[in-house]
């Protein structure tokens, strides 16, 4: 009786194991999926929190354009490239610019 008591133990092991591996098998893609998923929705809250950073400097900007004349001359000045009536402006070439041969912009 004690070889039939083994082979019956060995047996349950087996369909145990087939069972685990049958499961396993199953259940990979989804797993797989999940993990996918945990990615893309990682990337997707670092944009959206990127976005967020990027709404908050522009309303900053935008509160300043508002409320601070000296930051609006010093946008007009270093954006546009305005200059005051009556004002003398220098603009300086880099010497790469000069180098290459290729004339600056007036």
């Amino acid at each position: 009786m004690n070889i039939w008591a083994a082979i019956y133990k060995g047996g349950l092991i087996v369909i145990g194991l087939l069972t685990l591996v049958l499961v396993i098998w199953l259940f990979a893609p989804k797993i797989r999926s999940y993990y996918d998923l945990q990615r893309i929705e990682s990337r997707r809250a670092d944009d959206v929190r990127l976005e967020e950073e990027m709404l908050a400097h522009h309303r900053r900007q935008q509160e300043r354009l508002r409320n601070d004349p000296r930051f609006v001359e010093k946008l007009a000045r270093e954006e546009i490239g305005l200059a005051k009536p009556g004002e003398l402006v220098f603009k300086f070439v880099d010497d790469e610019t000069a180098s290459n041969g290729v004339p600056p912009h007036p």
